[in-house]
């Protein structure tokens, strides 16, 4: 009988568990290094780093490697503090939304000496090094490759009779979609889960009308004007009950999909991960974004990047590491798609043919869209971040009814002039 890679990983990852934290122990030498890991991420992915964190210890017993992670917001905070106490991890996970900041604050480490040399790239994807880049410099590596999804349940769509996602399709659709869906299994059930509090989603539909984000010099490539028109078809998804009620949408539980209060959700697909249909309890399907106008603007980019810390005591240590986890064909099997498609050409092939169930949905997923999808954009500008969550914060007020709008829009761009020091 076959053996999925399902169950193989899951033997593995209950093994990991048991094992965690032991790399590094005994007597490694008097050349020992102790390194920190640092990155954010679910207990899924934990447990499979944990086993790349063991492997790199028998191949290099004399470094020992310690990790921690937390969820994305306390991640940056607890770095923020470390990185100004002089505390900092060796080696991080870098997001492009703060790369820019700690690099301009000499932080990060300018890999660029070392690479092609000590990190090797010559099978790395080219197309998501733009993330990592200020100037000639580069101050991350992707660590995966990913892009954004819609993941909606094709079942309950049809028993709702919503049209389902199609090529060409737009944001009409999706919400007369989220609309039948709702009818049909509310309320205790929303076609949709909230999104127009997420900028990364904005960002798309932005693209899609030739505009973005930010510029490539790092300037804000959109007015108010822009928000007013995402957040008015926010409140007309709203009035048509779309959208999942401000109290699903406001739950730091999860996200409404996995807890099955929405039968489709916005999401990176890295995050697609190989217990997603256990999550959600049953299987669902994956689509490209709805459209409004120029092509599904959505880009191809680093879920996020691996960094070495300037201060770093021990950066030829560091910088094997890195090597290591970006290119050792063991390592690169153990991690499968746990932070999205590997960035290594060479491991992505060699992993294809032994993709099942959710991690297969995705790679045949990113394989239909990748003609359609644009290149990674270039590093935000420093205070990103801070924009990122003043958008949701603001939106709440427009989600609850306490603002319009028209009323909401110019406090968010005021608030984003002073996080980009404009």
């Amino acid at each position: 009988m076959a053996v999925s890679r399902r169950t193989l990983l899951r033997a593995g990852l209950a093994a990991a568990a048991a094992g965690a934290g032991a790399a590094g122990c005994g007597d490694s030498g008097s050349d020992a290094k102790t390194l920190r890991f640092a990155w954010w991420g679910s207990e899924e992915r934990a447990k499979v780093t944990q086993q790349v964190v063991d492997l790199f210890h028998t191949r290099h017993p004399d470094i020992t490697i310690k990790t921690t992670y937390a969820a994305f917001d306390p991640y940056f905070q607890k770095l923020a503090t470390e990185m100004s106490g002089g505390n900092a991890p060796d080696v991080l996970q870098m997001s492009e939304r703060y790369i820019r900041e700690y690099a301009e604050r000499n932080t990060l480490l300018d890999l660029t000496p070392h690479l092609g040399s000590t990190v090797r790239t010559a099978d790395l994807e080219k197309k998501l090094f733009t993330q990592g880049l200020i100037g000639e410099k580069t101050y991350g590596l992707p660590m995966g490759q990913t892009t954004h999804v819609l993941q909606y349940d094709a079942e309950r769509w049809t028993q709702a009779g919503a049209k389902l996602p199609a090529d060409g399709w737009t944001w009409d659709d999706l919400r007369d979609a989220g609309a039948a869906v709702s009818a049909k299994f509310g309320p205790k059930v929303s076609g949709l889960s909230d999104f127009f509090g997420i900028e990364d989603w904005f960002g798309d539909w932005l693209r899609q009308q030739g505009k973005d984000l930010y510029t490539a010099d790092g300037k804000l490539g959109y007015t108010d004007a822009e928000v007013i028109r995402w957040w008015k078809m926010a409140v007309d998804f709203k009035d048509a009950k779309a959208l999942t009620p401000p109290a699903v949408t406001s739950n730091t539980t999860g996200t409404p999909f996995p807890r099955k209060e929405s039968t489709a959700e916005f999401a990176p697909d890295s995050t697609v991960g190989m217990t997603s249909w256990d999550t959600y309890g049953s299987e669902f399907k994956l689509s490209a974004f709805p459209t409004a106008g120029s092509g599904i603007g959505q880009v191809t980019q680093p879920p996020m990047m691996i960094s070495v810390a300037q201060r770093t005591k021990s950066q030829d240590a560091a910088l094997t590491f890195v090597d290591f986890f970006l290119n050792d064909p063991e390592a690169g099997a153990l991690l499968g798609m746990s932070r999205g498609l590997p960035a290594n050409l060479t491991i992505r092939q060699s992993l294809a043919g032994t993709l099942t169930d959710e991690w297969k949905m995705v790679a045949d997923y990113e394989a239909l869209v990748s003609p359609e999808l644009l290149p990674a954009p270039a590093p935000p500008p420093k205070g990103a971040g801070v924009v990122k969550t003043q958008f949701q914060r603001i939106y709440d007020d427009v989600m609850n009814a306490t603002a319009t709008p028209e009323q909401a829009a110019p406090r968010l761009m005021s608030e984003i002039k002073q996080a980009l020091g404009a």
